[in-house]
């Protein structure tokens, strides 16, 4: 009796606190007050202030060493300055610098795009060609593949400066070891004091430290590729020259065309291994545009006004290539998807 009497009290108590929260639950949906927005905006509004705090400083910094040194460049191309006398004594010339570029008054700026031309269809030829050849037999490695992609770093790790002075002792006509292995052949050569050898040792060493760097990219890029199309092609019957050419290339064209912009613009800065080799020597044999840039501003002549409208000069053309591989690379996109 008393288990049954207490039993129903309980019921009793559920059914009443049943109602009691319905009708709770009722009286807060009506008068339930609206979000509360102009806190969440108010939030949004500091953590924004917060994040420009700590961006702001950095913002500056890279301003300080991009944008403003890059509008003094074009600032200064407008005058006749020369390097060593007060900003003041600069003389407004307008855009004769530029005109004295094109129409060949500087005689030695023309061959020197040329030059840099030149120089950019060997270096990125080739270091596309043997580092395709590299990543493709790293990636037939089974076994030893990491221990020899960690070896090709090696290259990527020297400064060019330091590159550069270590195969000039190399290419040494008398104490080289370049000349020591070709002298039994009668193959010896004077490789930086011939005009003809001078620009292919200059792309020599370029080539040998970074045809690692594209051939890392592309190995990469091969592991990531999908393996049906692959297999596909094998059940075909496809291997060798024809996998290579109907297959995996097409499905690297996004990286190569990646590689390709990247060794274009590098190689159109190329300074400091020419510097290390030749100093743009014998005559202007090797005399890139940015080599000229130096001569002409800091080297020989002084002429910082002269100078800067070939730095400009230099930007236009490293901005072309870019904007031209980007279209590429564009298409590239395209024709995968």
């Amino acid at each position: 009796m008393g288990g049954h009497a207490h039993a129903a009290s309980s019921a009793k108590k559920d059914t009443m606190a049943i109602r009691t929260t319905g009708g709770d639950t009722r009286n807060a949906g009506a008068a339930a007050p609206p979000p509360r927005l102009g806190f969440a905006r108010r939030s949004s509004l500091a953590h924004q202030q917060r994040a420009w705090v700590f961006t702001l400083p950095t913002i500056l910094i890279l301003a300080a060493i991009t944008v403003v040194p890059g509008l003094f460049l074009y600032y200064i191309s407008l005058f006749d300055y020369n390097l060593g006398q007060p900003l003041a004594s600069r003389r407004w010339v307008g855009l004769e610098n530029y005109w004295r570029l094109l129409s060949g008054q500087d005689t030695a700026f023309w061959p020197a795009v040329f030059t840099t031309l030149l120089f950019v269809a060997i270096t990125v030829s080739t270091t596309v060609i043997f580092g395709l050849i590299l990543a493709l037999a790293l990636d037939k490695l089974r076994r030893g593949a990491g221990f020899f992609a960690t070896l090709l770093i090696v290259p990527m790790v020297i400064t060019p400066v330091m590159a550069g002075l270590l195969w000039r002792l190399m290419f040494n006509n008398l104490l080289g070891v370049i000349n020591a292995f070709l002298a039994p052949f009668g193959l010896e050569q004077n490789w930086l004091g011939s005009p003809k050898f001078a620009i292919l040792s200059v792309s020599i060493v370029e080539g040998w430290q970074w045809t690692p760097f594209v051939a890392l990219i592309l190995y990469a890029g091969l592991r990531a590729l999908p393996e049906e199309p692959i297999e596909a092609a094998q059940l075909d019957g496809a291997s060798g020259w024809k996998m290579l050419r109907f297959v995996l290339l097409p499905m690297l064209r996004p990286i190569m065309g990646l590689v390709i912009a990247l060794r274009v613009i590098d190689s159109l800065k190329i300074f400091d291994t020419a510097f290390a080799l030749t100093q743009g020597g014998p005559g202007n044999a090797t005399e890139t545009l940015g080599l000229r840039v130096f001569h002409t501003g800091l080297y020989q002549t002084g002429l910082i006004g002269r100078a800067s409208a070939m730095a400009v000069m230099l930007l236009v053309l490293v901005t072309l290539s870019f904007r031209y591989v980007g279209k590429y690379l564009n298409r590239a996109e395209e024709m995968k998807g």
